[in-house]
């Protein structure tokens, strides 16, 4: 899902794109300017870039960015590059919030997150495609859930958020949250709560769950020792034969194969 990040201070004024001119795949850019100014144009519209703002692009479009020519110019950022089935479905609600140049809060989810995730990835601390993935996704997540809700779901917003707090918060502790708790966390019924988080976050709330448990248990066989049957229980599975099976059909390789491979 990750297909480039990085943090850069740019000085010269080659540090241009032109998003017709970047080849043919589609993909997605936060770029969250941290000191500095540049140049962005979307569209028609044309305008500054600035500390505290972060262009939300998709490629390939009509946009350009860049440091302008001038004495003195620099521009310091940190950028997310996203790709993937999953996120050009999703991407239009977060232009659609926030359109292409937003003011985003620095202590904001995505913000701390984004952060967070460059910062491990250049200390080599992301070590496999499906922790790149995972990093992604919890990002992504964020991202939308910073978004205004659509139409009618639009005062709901916290209460999911809430609810997805609540299931990252407990995902460790045995069995687990399930969709009955996540429901009582945003203070609705289960069938409200599951049309809203499914209108809200793109998959039901079971399906997400399931995702979460997944990357977190692919998590725990790459940087930890425990034995397949603590991370199935930390991961809320009662049973780490059906725990296997479902980290099989979801990744390809059962559990032991997975944390063998490094993958």
């Amino acid at each position: 899902m990750a297909s480039g990040l990085g943090h850069m201070t740019e000085t010269s004024p080659a540090y241009d794109w032109h998003g017709l001119k970047r080849g043919r795949s589609e993909f997605v850019l936060f770029q969250y300017t941290l000191a500095g100014r540049g140049r962005l144009r979307a569209g028609d519209r044309e305008c500054e870039v600035t500390p505290g703002t972060a262009m939300l692009l998709h490629f390939p479009a009509d946009n350009r960015y860049w440091l302008p020519a001038a004495a003195g110019a620099s521009w310091e950022f940190f950028y997310l590059c996203l790709h993937g089935l999953e996120v050009m479905r999703l991407w239009p609600r977060v232009e659609q919030a926030h359109g292409p140049l937003a003011e985003i809060a620095p202590d904001a989810e995505p913000v701390r997150l984004g952060a967070e995730f460059v910062t491990a990835a250049l200390e080599g601390q992301v070590t496999s495609a499906f922790e790149a993935s995972a990093w992604s996704y919890r990002w992504l997540m964020a991202m939308l859930a910073l978004a205004p809700a659509r139409e009618s779901h639009a005062p709901h917003a916290a209460a999911l958020e809430r609810a997805r707090r609540y299931a990252e918060e407990h995902l460790a502790e045995a069995p687990g949250p399930g969709v009955e708790e996540m429901a009582r966390a945003a203070g609705m019924s289960r069938f409200h709560f599951t049309r809203l988080f499914t209108a809200q976050f793109g998959a039901p709330p079971g399906e997400w769950l399931l995702g979460r448990r997944i990357r977190e248990a692919a998590r725990l066989l790459r940087g930890t020792e425990l034995p397949l049957k603590e991370i199935a229980m930390r991961c809320g599975f009662r049973e780490p034969g059906y725990f296997g099976r479902v980290f099989h059909e979801k990744t390809g390789q059962p559990p032991g194969s997975f944390r063998k491979s490094g993958v």
